[in-house]
């Protein structure tokens, strides 16, 4: 069986980007990472509103101890 994958070429990543060049996500996952932060900022940025959402009752009961 001949597979028929097509191939891209990307971007190399480099050591020398600065941090300047670098998005205020991508600033603060790292800052989370290493952290700085607890992340709320993080988990609103990936999951919005559902975040606020309350817990499933039946979900609750498998988490107490």
């Amino acid at each position: 069986m001949q597979h028929n994958f097509k191939t891209m070429q990307t971007q190399r990543h480099t050591a020398h980007h600065s941090r300047s060049r670098r998005g205020p996500v991508d600033r603060r996952i790292r800052a989370f990472l290493s952290g700085e932060t607890h992340g709320e900022d993080v988990l609103h940025a990936l999951y919005g509103s559902a975040i606020d959402e309350p817990i499933p009752a039946r979900l609750l009961a498998i988490l107490k101890p």
